[in-house]
């Protein structure tokens, strides 16, 4: 039996980071014409969004960024951006769409500006062709359906619809999970999902999933250290489709 790999996008396949600053100011300020790169939004907008983008779990979350800087707030903590989290709870959901519809007009305008605005993670194309042989892999994440594949046709691997869990495809990470599971017929203890976001891989966790946190994305100090206290091996660029492999061989 083929055990199921569910991976993240941003933060494990790539590096957004320029392309949801982009998208993210566009999203706010679109009435004041749209940037195009993420040098182009001003400070102390630009600096929030790229220092702190390792709390953002939501594309809506990114306007916590924005009203931090607007409003002169610092976030040195979980709890600085948890305390902003319940000031704007409304906000979320509309700026979310926002954000997404400057996605898409970025992305119609100029497909190859907007994919020159990520960074592919070394490695990841070789390693995702390693795993597609052993395992039925699965994408879960926040970008849409047509962003995912753009890339994987660049990566020659044939992703088809139903292996891909965008924003539209469930509540949350863990229900796409237990969708993916349930569609094949396996127990979630037979699904490995990896992940840079500690909250994302908590409830996968504690479900019964084999989580792994992604080293090399987005997250703090203290992120690192709660992944480490809950059990949940932190994965290496470097090693980490080696580590995968080698736990599928030995199963």
């Amino acid at each position: 039996m083929r055990s199921i790999l569910v991976v993240d996008f941003d933060g494990v396949i790539c590096d957004s980071t320029e392309e949801c600053v982009v998208t993210a100011w566009n999203a706010y300020s679109n009435e004041q014409g749209m940037v195009r790169f993420a040098n182009e939004v001003p400070e102390p907008f630009q600096s929030m969004l790229r220092t702190h983008r390792n709390y953002v779990r939501t594309a809506g979350e990114y306007l916590l960024l924005i009203e931090a800087a607007r409003c002169g707030r610092t976030i040195g903590s979980q709890a600085d951006y948890d305390r902003l989290f319940e000031e704007f709870p409304a906000g979320i959901q509309r700026y979310a769409a926002a954000f997404f519809a400057a996605r898409e007009v970025l992305r119609r305008e100029d497909e190859s500006h907007w994919l020159s605005l990520h960074t592919i993670y070394p490695g990841i194309p070789v390693n995702l062709r390693r795993l597609w042989d052993l395992f039925d892999l699965f994408v879960v994440t926040g970008k849409d359906w047509q962003s995912v594949r753009m890339f994987f046709d660049g990566f020659e691997l044939p992703i088809e619809r139903s292996g891909v869990y965008d924003k539209d495809a469930a509540h949350d990470k863990l229900e796409a999970i237990r969708i993916i599971a349930g569609n094949a017929g396996q127990p979630l203890t037979s699904t490995v999902f990896v992940d840079d976001n500690i909250y994302h891989l908590l409830p996968a966790h504690e479900a019964g999933c084999s989580a792994f946190m992604a080293g090399w994305g987005y997250h703090t100090n203290d992120q690192i250290q709660l992944a480490k206290q809950r059990s949940i091996p932190i994965l290496e660029l470097e090693t980490w489709a080696d580590l995968l492999l080698e736990r599928k061989v030995s199963a």
